[in-house]
């Protein structure tokens, strides 16, 4: 379902683009500016003809040929419709819903992101959130956040169920050193979560791919396909560490009311994850420290030396 549109789209529109680089639109711009996006950036901005050098327009029947990825940054009640319009009358296939205020903040919200699915499902389309981040891939820097790494390829792969935490761990991996690949938040997960990201993972594997995945998930809605395809990441070669969210009471409450996701049983979650192969993390610090140790090259041979300057530490 993840396809060439998303990943290496020719051309990409700013759904609510704007100067203000304070605001989400307007970061998203500076980001893909920055990051030296190649393809046609353009904007759809009712009251503007220009943002930050790009060119804007004022309503999708005014954007001159066809658009690859739509990035939107609206209000969620004028979500549906614009993505309807663009799917069907500029052949946008990937969008990247920003905003916020769908099934997270009831049933008029969950009524929203159904629309939302409907329209991207009858062009065969594929959306990331809504209430994400977004993503950065080689291409392009499709995120309204900071940092914004610069990718390596033998980096990691990256996703996440929430933005904010994404962006607290890079934070503090990129001090450290801890590089990325690829990065995928997936917000509401309305129509792709963890598990279809991992199938991507899988079925698009070959000799240039990572083969370092890390996981912050707050729901698992398919365990059977999480498990066949980790297994097979595994199998390949990869190593996976991942956080899962909503352990205690608290963090069940907390997780729900973010992204409406419904908590899993967390001994199911222990199960699955020493079944599939993956090192369950239980913070930040850990699953930087467990990655920063996947990067190093495998142990061979019988013997190991410890360096030390005391034998204490040794």
């Amino acid at each position: 379902m993840i396809h060439k549109s998303l990943l290496s789209p020719k051309s990409i529109v700013v759904v609510g683009g704007s100067d203000n680089t304070a605001k989400p639109g307007g970061k998203i711009v500076k980001n893909l500016l920055d990051g030296n996006y190649q393809g046609q950036l353009l904007v759809l901005n009712p009251g503007k003809k220009e943002v930050q050098g790009v060119p804007s327009y004022a309503k999708v029947s005014d954007i001159p040929g066809t658009v690859d990825l739509a990035i939107v940054a609206i209000a969620a009640p004028l979500c549906p419709a614009v993505v309807k319009e663009l799917g069907q009358s500029k052949g946008t296939m990937a969008f990247i819903v920003i905003s916020a205020g769908f099934s997270e903040e009831g049933e008029a919200g969950a009524l929203l992101e159904k629309q939302l699915v409907e329209a991207v499902e009858q062009v065969h389309g594929v959306l990331i959130g809504p209430n994400c981040i977004g993503m950065i891939t080689p291409a392009y820097n499709g995120v309204f956040t900071a940092p914004v790494p610069k990718l390596n390829p033998a980096g990691c792969d990256f996703v996440s169920g929430s933005g904010a935490t994404a962006v607290f761990i890079l934070e503090s991996a990129l001090p450290k050193g801890l590089t990325f690949s690829s990065l995928i938040t997936v917000g509401n997960s309305a129509q792709i979560g963890i598990e279809e990201v991992l199938a991507h993972w899988d079925e698009t594997f070959d000799e240039s791919s990572s083969r370092i995945k890390l996981i912050y998930v707050e729901n698992i809605n398919d365990p059977d396909k999480l498990l066949k395809h980790a297994s097979s990441l595994i199998r390949k070669g990869c190593k996976i560490a991942a956080i899962k969210s909503g352990v205690t009471e608290a963090g069940k409450r907390a997780t729900s009311s973010h992204t409406g996701a419904m908590a899993s049983a967390d001994s199911a979650v222990e199960a699955l994850f020493r079944k599939a192969g993956i090192v369950r993390c239980f913070g930040r610090e850990e699953l930087i420290t467990v990655a920063s140790v996947f990067m190093y090259k495998n142990l061979t041979g019988k013997n190991l030396a410890i360096i030390t300057q005391a034998g204490g530490p040794g």
